[in-house]
């Protein structure tokens, strides 16, 4: 579990035991940090189970497919800790269609899902939850990512319902709420997402969105979210190691 010290509001309700969303010096961007610095700090934060999730080749400077290829040689134990190696797919368009192709992505642990500009052109007027759920099918898609960005509007009761029925499940990021977030409407629409997860008994996966080591874990300003909306400790999936691992498996 994340130690009590790491951040200055952690809670002890909402345990931390995982954090799958993050990004090492192969996403191109934001950081400096190899895997092995990365997993080191996790096993070092206290985490069980920590998650390298390299932005797709379609993000500027990120990595070659041939790195995800790779992926499948690393260690899967060090530093005490387990690790999963994944991808932070883009959805280039609104037929869904991603930046690696299937066969690289099943022999991936999972993928998260994401729309970022400008790699996907921002659609003010349009609901996106089409391509989010196309983009669903591909092999290892588990999590939705910063499905939060009004730039990129979606139906948030429909694409959540279709996602509960599928088995994928949205994240909460923390980065959407940090103070100098560039994502739009983070807090409200994080707040509509865990609600209608609250209705729909449908799991949340926090994430840190930590772009090299920084705030591998950090999860501080989703918390007084979940406080808020009394959102089930049950229903988090970094608190449930086995659920969580049921879920990538």
């Amino acid at each position: 579990m994340i130690n009590s010290n790491t951040f200055s509001n952690f809670n002890s309700k909402y345990p931390i035991y995982a954090d799958l969303h993050t990004h090492s010096i192969s996403s191109g961007h934001g950081s400096e940090d190899t895997i092995t610095d990365m997993i080191r700090c996790a096993s070092e934060s206290g985490l069980s189970l920590f998650g390298i999730s390299d932005h797709g080749p379609a993000t500027s400077s990120s990595a070659k497919p041939s790195y995800f290829q790779s992926l499948k040689l690393a260690d899967r134990d060090r530093f005490g800790i387990r690790v999963l190696y994944g991808a932070e797919l883009n959805i280039i368009n609104t037929a869904g269609d991603v930046d690696l192709d299937d066969e690289i992505l099943s022999a991936l642990d999972y993928a998260i899902i994401s729309i970022h500009p400008p790699i996907f052109k921002p659609y003010h007027d349009k609901d996106l939850s089409s391509a989010y759920i196309r983009a669903m099918d591909h092999p290892k898609v588990r999590f939705l990512g910063h499905i939060d960005d009004a730039r990129f509007p979606v139906d948030f009761e429909y694409l959540l319902e279709i996602a509960k029925e599928k088995h994928v499940y949205p994240e909460i990021n923390n980065g959407s709420l940090m103070p100098d977030a560039y994502r739009i409407n983070g807090q409200e629409n994080c707040r509509r997402i865990l609600s209608i997860c609250k209705k729909l008994d449908l799991p949340v996966l926090l994430s840190s969105d930590s772009h090299g080591k920084k705030n591998i874990g950090n999860m501080q300003y989703i918390f007084p979210l979940l406080e808020e909306l009394d959102f089930p400790a049950h229903l988090v999936l970094n608190s449930d190691l086995s659920a969580l691992s049921d879920i990538i498996r």
